[in-house]
């Protein structure tokens, strides 16, 4: 017997098979569907161990650290008995490297407590003048030590900040620091404060120096996690590669922007907002 081959029959042979062609496409994409969420999950898993280990590693780290910063203060103030010159630049050079070991477990510890997302703002009403003033009281035997010219010009009648003091401190301390890092002896680092063109409710921060400058082609990935533009053994400026991605984490927290302007060879300028202390539901963003 031949099979019935006439158009009628084929086009509701055709009809039959649609719907269970569909059925397998869709079940096929919640199969597909379930799997990507399956994924998503697991990656958060990962990621909330990852920040956890890192704050456990970086915590125990900190104290044996913190100890031998204190030990190597009393030897080099004579605390144990004088010792020779040689001894004490030795000891300096402990107390420098320590101390730069602790700056790094700081950052960990602050990236740790961002991814999982536990940082909160407490926001205050402040003068800016006062952080640029702490921030280069940090940073003060550095400036010295090469020889660097640190200027600060605020525009006048400025009005407060209304922000978290210590976010913004950590914020320009970072950059500063970043400014000395990479600026050669006997040049120049200055800090400007004033009304951002865009939005008088906030005031924009701008920290220029003479340094190495850096490509164009660098500039938002400077400010990811884990960042650096020369990643080779053999650089000269180490770090964890974290400042630029806590520093940008913190201004985005006040609702404001980060960004730079550089190229190689002719020094950087980095831009920073905050919001002013006006009243209430005037802040919009920048």
């Amino acid at each position: 017997m031949q099979p019935d081959r006439s158009p009628g029959h084929l086009a509701m042979t055709e009809l039959r098979l649609y719907p269970t062609a569909e059925a397998t496409t869709q079940d096929a994409l919640a199969r597909r569907v379930e799997e990507l969420e399956r994924t998503v999950r697991e990656l958060r898993n990962l990621d909330v161990a990852k920040s956890q280990f890192l704050a456990n590693v970086s915590h125990e780290l900190r104290t044996p650290l913190t100890a031998i910063v204190t030990y190597g203060e009393i030897l080099r103030d004579g605390l144990l008995g004088e010792i020779t010159p040689k001894q004490e630049t030795a000891v300096e050079s402990v107390i420098g490297s320590s101390r730069q070991l602790l700056t790094m477990i700081e950052e960990i510890l602050t990236y740790a407590r961002a991814s999982a997302r536990a940082i909160e703002l407490r926001p205050t009403r402040f003068d800016i003048m006062e952080v640029i003033e702490d921030v280069y009281s940090m940073n003060a035997s550095l400036v010295q030590k090469k020889n660097l010219r640190y200027e600060s010009h605020l525009d006048q009648d400025l009005p407060l900040v209304q922000a978290d003091r210590d976010k913004v401190i950590h914020v320009l301390g970072n950059l500063v620091g970043n400014a000395i890092d990479f600026t050669p002896p006997r040049g120049r680092i200055q800090v400007d404060v004033r009304p951002h063109a865009g939005n008088s409710s906030w005031l924009e921060v701008v920290v220029s120096d003479t340094g190495i400058g850096i490509d164009p082609e660098h500039h938002e990935m400077i400010f990811h996690e884990f960042a650096q533009v020369d990643s080779s053994r053999a650089r000269v400026h180490h770090g964890t590669g974290l400042g630029l991605a806590i520093a940008r984490k913190f201004v985005q927290l006040h609702g404001g922007s980060i960004w730079v302007e550089s190229e190689l060879g002719q020094g950087s300028r980095f831009f920073f907002t905050l919001p002013a202390a006006v009243a209430e539901g005037q802040l919009g963003a920048a």
